[in-house]
């Protein structure tokens, strides 16, 4: 059974990143405009059937789609190659937005706060890690994380959450008792990852998904917002 401390202070807090610290796709134009480049790019390799997409228009989906379909369809070589590409691609589309979006208001002082509490700070995201580290070093907070890791390079959709394996993979380098982590996050995924990672799983609002829905889908203890945190821990401390 999962032991969670919703109650007490946490050794460490791990965050999510997108509709958490920030919000990459808010005008939701910006997942299509993503997805045609991805069709665009991939349509110069191969022939894209519609049964690939299935009328998919999220610019992350289509690429995870059209990313296995180059594995099974061509050579390991050439498919390497032509998901690099991809990945770079995306990668230099979400740098684009996050220049303009930058973090939610608040969050570095949130953050300091609880970097000033004595909570050891990461972000694990399935957004690239130099997209990440390039929002966090804008806003001058870089330094309060132990840790920032996005996606795995080369990209592997299975290995994203809601996998477990990025939250593993930061437990394994912070080396904390499982029993004193939160991770926090906005999407049902989020939940579900940081159950399987059996730490406490904290939800916040700022994403897509109800207050219920995250709740069913694990949530131990829900925010409005990641800037309510360090308030629920004036009491705590």
């Amino acid at each position: 059974m999962k032991y969670t401390n919703r109650h007490i202070k946490p050794n460490v807090l791990i965050t999510d990143f997108d509709r958490t610290l920030t919000y990459l796709y808010k005008d939701t134009t910006l997942l299509q405009e993503l997805a045609n480049k991805i069709v665009t790019f991939y349509g110069r390799s191969f022939d894209i059937q519609e049964s690939y997409l299935d009328n998919v228009k999220d610019g992350y989906l289509v690429w995870h789609r059209l990313h296995d379909v180059v594995i099974k369809e061509l050579p390991q070589n050439v498919a390497m190659k032509i998901n690099e590409q991809a990945e770079n691609l995306v990668t230099d589309f979400e740098l684009q937005v996050i220049k303009k979006v930058g973090l939610f208001f608040d969050i570095p002082k949130a953050v300091r706060n609880l970097r000033s509490s004595g909570i050891r700070l990461g972000v694990v995201s399935s957004n690239a890690t130099s997209v990440v580290k390039f929002a966090l070093e804008e806003a001058d907070i870089l330094n309060e994380f132990e840790y920032v890791d996005g996606r795995p390079y080369p990209f592997n959709p299975e290995l994203i959450k809601p996998n477990p394996f990025p939250i593993n993979k930061a437990l394994a380098n912070l080396k904390v008792d499982l029993g004193l982590v939160w991770y926090v996050g906005d999407d049902i995924v989020d939940m579900i990852a940081a159950t399987a990672a059996n730490v406490t799983a904290i939800a916040v609002c700022t994403g897509r998904h109800s207050e219920y829905d995250l709740i069913k889908s694990g949530a131990d203890l829900v925010f409005q917002s990641f800037i309510n945190i360090p308030e629920y821990f004036k009491d705590k401390l």
